[in-house]
């Protein structure tokens, strides 16, 4: 029973074929990306074949313990859309302002920012 609840859980998971992988990939859509800003994230779009997300959260946001938590509540946010994504490479960027921000407003202008840069599946 325990076995069939796990792999449930395994498609919807946030996967290593989802991450957008080391520096130079970074670095790459940095370079030749779109810039969609808000007030506490910025996202940088690539369009692309697969769907790659990556999470750049500075120190200047915080200690360890904060930015690891506000990477966890995004890649939680996107793993939630990612059906309704449309393919490319993402770039989530994290502004100091998100660290008083409760985790259901940095949702919300997750998708919202999302609609305005036009890379949700209309669809959906």
């Amino acid at each position: 029973m325990e076995g069939k609840r796990e792999g449930a859980r395994r498609s919807e998971a946030f996967g290593r074929r989802y991450r957008l992988g080391g520096n130079r990939n970074y670095r790459y859509v940095y370079r030749r990306g779109k810039s969609y800003p808000s007030r506490n994230l910025v996202l940088i779009h690539l369009k692309g074949r697969d769907l790659k997300v990556g999470f750049s959260v500075s120190g200047k946001v915080g200690n360890a313990v904060t930015r690891n938590r506000i990477r966890r509540c995004l890649r939680e946010d996107v793993r939630r859309l990612r059906a309704e994504m449309k393919c490319g490479k993402y770039v989530f960027i994290a502004r100091t302002s998100i660290v008083d921000v409760p985790h259901e407003a940095v949702t919300r202008e997750l998708r919202k920012l999302l609609q305005r840069a036009k890379l949700l599946k209309e669809d959906m």
